[in-house]
């Protein structure tokens, strides 16, 4: 049982793992993204395209989390789910999931329909800016929920 637990919490740590350096590597690649849409619009949408596989490796990340937190939970007897610091834990990895549907998924298809439109123009109109603004809040406050997340599962509040 031992063995199974340890695991199940190595791929909990993994997974977890994998959606911060999913966000963080998002987050790198979309300033270069910008950066390079601005100067050299076919070199932007090139850092766009090579961005597109990341969604699939966070896909990954949660369903390595759910079922190996899952798996923790049922080895220990739901021993963690009453402790304080699990529940914040478990509410932020949902605020991170449902976050990453609605608001990254949404600009991020925003930006893919207008990005053949603009590949022409020069510089970057108002429509551009608003996702752009948008994406970067959404790196922050997801980077941000993972950092309290990471602090959570060390230290463990009560």
């Amino acid at each position: 049982m031992q063995t199974i637990y340890h695991t199940s919490l190595v791929l909990h740590i993994i997974g977890l793992t994998m959606l911060a350096g999913i966000t963080l590597a998002d987050f790198i690649l979309f300033k270069q993204f910008w950066k390079h849409l601005e100067n050299n619009k076919q070199q932007g949408l090139a850092i766009n395209a090579a961005m597109a596989r990341l969604p699939a490796f966070f896909g990954i990340g949660v369903l390595l989390l759910i079922f190996s937190g899952v798996g923790m939970m049922a080895i220990t007897h739901g021993v963690f789910g009453e402790q304080i610091w699990f529940r914040i834990k478990i509410a932020l990895v949902v605020i991170i999931i449902i976050n990453g549907l609605t608001v990254g998924r949404r600009q991020g298809a925003k930006l893919r329909k207008i990005l053949p439109d603009i590949a022409s123009e020069k510089g970057i109109d108002s429509r551009l800016l608003k996702i752009k603004a948008r994406l970067r809040r959404f790196h922050i406050s997801q980077l941000t929920l993972f950092i309290i997340i990471f602090i959570l599962s060390v230290f463990k509040f009560n």
